[in-house]
């Protein structure tokens, strides 16, 4: 396939690492590691009209409860949509490429191919995310429309996960046959090595939870199930990642990381040492657009215990790579899946292997790019063989 010129638009600053959780960033690296060009645009930032959108969303919530999800609202599309047409103006691009870009292309003319990517869809989230509960009800209307056009707009709109896929089809079938799932790689720099052999289980059964919020992470789960393990006899530790531990949830057996930034280099390699030597990766979360965390923990080989809700079942592969738990399933639940690995070793050995094995087919960005060009060449935007 020839090299593509792509107009890459972002809300936010495509060259910050932290930016949708380094996604901006590495699928930008991948793109040009395939030999693709890339011409940044963005961010997308119409001031004063940000702030006084964002100023608004406060005041609602203070005083109605209610939230105005001001991200994908009219006005801030019309005035992307304004950003961008100038712009693109002076681009000559082969497409436009908008990852998080819902709000950003739904009211963009251009006549060059739009390619929206996301990891949830309005229609699935709806009352499931955070920022989707509690809308306005014209808040809530203005998101609806607003995924409509963008989905009517786009050339080639993909998912990371059938759950949101499924939900953008709901939401405008007409065009169903151009919403494709390919899942998001992890943000590894450098990808790790395949994991090494090793004997399992050891004297002490180490779990690890990477989240970035206790609560909607499910952390009283899995301090309920490091406490059920225990009452079982069996030896367990378990690092959490990301956030803080409440006080109430303290215990020996229990170690408190923090956040622990990627950028300082001496905070990253303990987190990767947590990685290579964590046993099971434990995730209850209570809702997950797709679940970066648990493709960084199939890189390193560790079979994931987390919930059949939202993106997860794309990335586990329920008996194979780890288990799917009911959303509600509570810490016992858990311990009896880790229960069920230290019993049988040799399905604890088969996880890790397959685990790794689906990160290099699924959950890397050089994956995603090959897949998307597949996508792209299959409806005509792009040929293969110039």
């Amino acid at each position: 396939m020839r090299p593509l010129t792509i107009a890459y638009v972002t809300i936010d600053d495509p060259a910050d690492v932290r930016a949708w959780s380094g996604s901006h960033h590495h699928l930008a690296e991948a793109l040009a590691r395939a030999g693709h060009r890339l011409v940044p645009v963005g961010p997308l930032r119409p001031q004063p009209l940000l702030f006084l959108c964002r100023l608004l969303n406060q005041v609602t919530l203070h005083l109605l409860g209610r939230r105005f999800h001001y991200r994908d609202s009219f006005v801030l599309a019309n005035a992307y949509a304004r950003m961008l047409e100038r712009r693109l103006r002076h681009v000559q691009a082969d497409i436009v490429l908008a990852p998080a870009g819902l709000a950003a292309i739904a009211r963009l003319r251009t006549g060059i191919p739009i390619v929206h990517f996301n990891d949830r869809s309005i229609h699935a989230a709806m009352e499931y995310h955070a920022v989707l509960k509690d809308l306005l009800p014209w808040s809530r209307k203005q998101c609806i429309a607003l995924e409509r056009e963008a989905l009517e707009r786009a050339r080639l709109t993909v998912y990371t996960s059938e759950w949101a896929a499924d939900g953008a089809r709901k939401a405008c079938p007409a065009r169903a046959g151009d919403i494709v799932v390919i899942p998001m790689g992890a943000n590894l720099d450098p990808v790790p090595a395949p994991p090494p052999p090793r004997a399992f289980p050891a004297a002490e059964l180490k779990l690890l939870f990477i989240g970035v919020d206790w609560e909607n992470k499910g952390g009283p789960v899995a301090h309920a199930a490091l406490q059920e393990l225990k009452r079982r006899g069996i030896r367990t530790r378990l690092v959490v990642c990301g956030c803080p531990v409440p006080a109430a949830f303290s215990d020996p057996d229990l170690l408190p990381e923090g956040f622990l930034d990627k950028r300082d280099p001496q905070q990253r390699e303990r987190l990767i040492g947590h990685l290579r030597t964590a046993d099971i990766f434990i995730l209850p979360t209570r809702f997950e657009a797709f679940g970066i965390a648990f493709c960084e923990a199939a890189a390193y080989g560790l079979p994931a215990l987390g919930p059949r809700t939202g993106g997860v079942p794309t990335i586990i592969e329920d008996g194979a790579t780890g288990f799917l738990l009911p959303p509600a399933a509570d810490g016992a639940a858990y311990a009896s899946a880790v229960e069920e690995l230290v019993q049988h070793p040799e399905r604890w050995q088969r996880m890790r292997t397959a685990a790794r094995a689906r990160f290099e087919q699924h959950f890397t960005w050089d994956a995603f790019v090959a897949r998307l060009m597949d996508q792209l060449a299959a409806r005509g935007v792009v040929t293969k063989d110039r």
